[in-house]
């Protein structure tokens, strides 16, 4: 890859690419933290880019179809999630109707820290990668919990009528341990009768199933981060946060 030289007016619009990369990961994090799932599709990512792909641990969800089903899937089961807790807690929600209680007990902070953000030299595509230091705060069929979620996100974005959207995102959860246990160790929690209906909500399985990163465990052998993003020209150089 040759360096790129730049001039001052474009260090400066690079700047400020990478700063607006870096809002649009942040207003996505907020959106999650606030159960605004069902928005995300729709705010940031791309329209127009070839084969978007979202990554979980268990594998790729492919096209925008299958990544807004992801979505609205979480956004359905917390608006099931209300309707529960209204039965469970009349008192306090049932007076509530089901818009008003949505996202009632849910909570989804995702920090993200260490940012690392590439933009191409062709100013067409750029490249990001953050640590997740969150939590999931929710009612499950164990009752309500806090569970400690720490991971990896990657993303490929490209600039689509003037605005950067998401192309490809990984989203690798590293650590899964309820708040003030051993994390080493495996948690069996006890379900609460209330609340075990909330078992049969299940997310839609990954459009190509794979095993892309294992949650930690003492078992686990070393895993790396997703890779760094590193300088490059153009997207055909470098390589890809999609399904290659």
């Amino acid at each position: 890859m040759v360096k790129a030289q730049y001039s001052p007016q474009q260090l400066a619009e690079r700047f400020i690419d990478q700063r607006e990369i870096q809002n649009v990961m942040g207003k996505y994090a907020l959106l999650t933290m606030i159960c605004k799932q069902a928005d995300l599709v729709d705010r940031f990512w791309s329209k127009q880019a070839e084969q978007p792909t979202l990554a979980k641990n268990d594998g790729w969800y492919v096209g925008l179809d299958a990544i807004r089903g992801y979505y609205q899937a979480i956004s359905d089961q917390i608006g099931e999630t209300a309707k529960l807790l209204k039965k469970v807690f009349p008192k306090q929600l049932g007076d509530k109707t089901d818009e008003e209680a949505f996202g009632a007990g849910e909570h989804f902070p995702r920090p993200l820290t260490t940012p690392i953000v590439e933009v191409a030299a062709d100013g067409k595509t750029a490249k990001g990668l953050w640590q997740v230091m969150g939590a999931n705060n929710a009612i499950t069929p164990n009752g309500p919990l806090s569970t400690w979620n720490w991971g990896y996100v990657a993303a490929d974005f490209v600039l689509e009528d003037d605005e950067w959207k998401i192309w490809h995102l990984q989203e690798f959860t590293e650590l899964s341990a309820p708040v003030a246990s051993n994390w080493v160790a495996k948690t069996e929690l006890p379900v609460m009768p209330e609340f075990a209906s909330l078992a049969d909500l299940k997310l839609p399985v990954p459009t190509v199933a794979a095993n892309l990163y294992e949650v930690y465990s003492p078992e686990r052998e070393y895993t790396a981060p997703p890779k760094m993003p590193e300088p490059y020209n153009t997207f055909a150089e470098t390589f890809s946060y999609g399904m290659n």
